[in-house]
């Protein structure tokens, strides 16, 4: 399995837009936080972008970024949005990596590649001298439980280890559950929005369930407006 950058080849960002068009609901990718950042700190960061290629197949991708953290859990960023906007504006005191994003591709799911594509994050920041890894991780299996508060979800265990399965990799490989990363992500827009982003019709107010969302959207027609705010996971691995 060969290890590539996006500072080895730009051409690779195709590759990784791909891979996030498959696992992540349509509507994710209107967070104002990731319209305003995410290309940017690719440009800033291509050495730390990373993907993991067999034979003809890159199998994973992993987006990672230097960071400033003090190591306390109350310092740590809300989550996903207000990690971009840490890294983006604190490049001259990153202590930290940050993987914001790791996606395996959807045929190699369950055999083993998350575990070796978060290896190859902790090995390189370990190479690059950061002492510490944290990473807002959003659970495999918690859009099939969005009635269910993340505090209590990140919780659940099987056997010893978390319920959910990708908790359980980060566990498994040193990982440790700090806290819950809320607000991690929020998306906002008007209701004709929403119906586009979810192919679904939104005739009255309230919280609707939505494929692909950990949490309900809340709906306010009278308004035109529509409003998700996703939960993840904030995970630390000491290097």
């Amino acid at each position: 399995m060969n290890l590539e950058t996006l500072s080895d080849n730009p051409e690779l960002l195709d590759v990784i837009n791909e891979m996030y068009s498959k696992p992540w609901p349509k509507f994710m990718s209107e967070d104002e936080s990731v319209k305003k950042y995410w290309r940017k700190l690719y440009s800033v960061y291509p050495q730390y972008q990373l993907l993991l290629k067999e034979q003809s197949d890159y199998v994973g991708v992993a987006n990672c970024f230097p960071i400033e953290w003090d190591g306390t859990e109350d310092n740590l960023p809300s989550g996903f949005d207000q990690a971009m906007e840490v890294i983006f504006n604190n490049q001259e005191t990153a202590n930290c990596l940050c993987a914001l994003a790791i996606v395996v591709g959807k045929k190699y799911s369950g055999k083993g590649i998350s575990s070796k594509v978060l290896k190859v994050v902790k090995k390189i920041g370990n190479r690059q001298g950061f002492a510490k890894l944290i990473i807002p991780v959003r659970p495999t299996l918690k859009s099939q439980y969005p009635l269910v508060s993340m505090k209590d979800y990140m919780r659940w265990e099987k056997s010893g280890y978390p319920f959910d399965p990708w908790l359980k990799v980060h566990i498994k490989n040193g990982g440790k559950i700090l806290r819950e990363a809320n607000p991690s992500l929020v998306v906002e827009g008007t209701v004709p929005q929403w119906e586009n982003w979810t192919g679904m019709y939104f005739g009255t107010s309230g919280d609707y369930v939505v494929e692909g969302a950990l949490n309900p959207i809340s709906i306010d027609r009278d308004n035109d407006f529509g409003k998700y705010v996703e939960p993840n996971v904030w995970i630390l691995h000491e290097l």
